[in-house]
């Protein structure tokens, strides 16, 4: 593990992932290249009266709170030394990480499970499930 995706959301499970992360660097003295992701559901328009003003607002929108949720992990990294940077996305989450994880390199994916979904992916989170079973690299799951 040298090169590792953390999917964050600011939930309680993402901050444990952040801190599995943390702690694994210092009990093993590794050098980790970390890269933090927040993925921010694009809404769902409805109606005739949307204007591309009011489509840009609303990713500036999304924008800032995805940059805003990676402000508190990303200085917890940088007290600890570790070499990071920060991506944000939008769209399905489970398909942003997979896409994340590749087009970054990464070997490993670190991230939280809340297990909030529907019942077939209650054990583990719905978005836990299909990140499984779509990223081609180990996946670190953090309760």
């Amino acid at each position: 593990m040298r090169k590792i995706l953390l999917a964050f959301d600011g939930s309680d499970s993402s901050k444990r992932a952040l801190q599995y992360v943390l702690d694994f660097v210092r009990m093993h003295s590794a050098t980790l290249e970390v890269h933090l992701l927040n993925v921010q559901h694009e809404p769902t328009l409805y109606g005739e009266y949307i204007t591309e003003d009011m489509i840009s607002n609303m990713r500036q929108s999304l924008k800032a709170a995805a940059d805003e949720a990676l402000e508190w992990p990303a200085e917890q990294l940088q007290a600890a030394g570790i070499t990071h940077e920060e991506h944000t996305a939008f769209g399905n989450v489970a398909e942003q990480i997979s896409l994340a994880a590749k087009d970054l390199q990464c070997d490993t994916v670190v991230m939280g499970t809340r297990g909030l979904g529907s019942f077939t992916g209650m054990l583990l989170g719905a978005v836990a499930t299909r990140v499984i079973h779509e990223v081609a690299v180990p996946v670190l799951l953090v309760k």
